[in-house]
């Protein structure tokens, strides 16, 4: 019951009474008419965390814990659990020594989905100072009353701002910060930059700053078609398999969902 009081609205996973469509919904009203170009120039960053698991640093989750006043002999156990593992090296189909790790939380620990959350807690925090509070940062058109910048479902992370260089900039000096805290950095090759403006020079300026590649819609997250003008079926042509299961117990006249 404690990660409600700590982990900000903009996380959903993992959080007790917290709801992943929440997230979905909101984007889908971010990128609302963005194949538009009269509204204000506006820009979402879908930004791919490189190997998130793999990578996180154990001091920097100690340091987390032990600032978000976890008791120490919690955080003495929980550093136990994370820097003590073992590995081995699969060489033609036999395990081959053992050494230890250096850094990363195991994914299939049932406690790393809770320290994962936590340690994006952080990236949410140098966005409040750096971004939220910066007045020379301009917020993402629809984003102006809540002062929403970031979405995030564990290592599924969506940035929001208005479509000028200096708002960017302070975006990229947030994602570079913390990854001099934590080890977690943006893969160039797979973070996208999507953007509402009729002005190209804009949109490739934004591309060069941040070193992303310049995206299309639809966009799936997590999983969930999100475009900026109505869905049709063929959008949802992806999600149809994962309903079969379900469909089969209904007495139904044909596979087909109407949306």
């Amino acid at each position: 019951m404690t990660l409600p009081y700590l982990v900000d609205k903009c996380q959903t996973a993992f959080v007790a009474g917290r709801q992943i469509s929440n997230n979905i919904l909101l984007t889908q009203e971010f990128l609302h008419k963005y194949h538009l170009g009269h509204h204000p120039p506006r820009c979402t960053m879908k930004v791919d965390l490189k190997k998130a698991y793999d990578s996180v640093h154990w001091d920097f989750i100690i340091n987390v814990l032990t600032i978000m006043k976890f008791p120490p002999k919690m955080i003495n156990w929980i550093k136990e659990c994370i820097t003590t593992p073992s590995y081995s090296v699969n060489i033609n189909g036999e395990a081959v020594g053992f050494f230890k790790g250096g850094k990363g939380l195991r994914q299939g620990d049932p406690i790393s989905p809770y320290l994962f959350v936590l340690a994006m807690e952080v990236l949410n925090g140098i966005i409040e100072s750096k971004a939220r509070n910066n007045k020379n940062f301009t917020f993402h058109w629809n984003c102006g009353q809540t002062h929403t910048v970031m979405l995030a479902f564990a290592d599924d992370l969506l940035l929001f701002s208005h479509a000028d260089v200096c708002s960017i900039r302070i975006l990229k000096d947030c994602l570079e910060e913390f990854y001099w805290l934590s080890g977690l950095s943006a893969n160039t090759n797979k973070s996208e930059v999507f953007l509402c403006s009729n002005d190209p020079s804009l949109t490739q300026n934004i591309a060069d700053v941040l070193g992303f590649k310049v995206g299309s819609l639809p966009i799936r997250y997590p999983g969930v078609p999100l475009i900026s003008t109505r869905l049709s079926i063929r959008d949802f042509g992806g999600l149809d398999p994962l309903f079969y299961p379900y469909l089969l117990g209904f007495n139904l006249y044909s596979s087909q969902i109407y949306y």
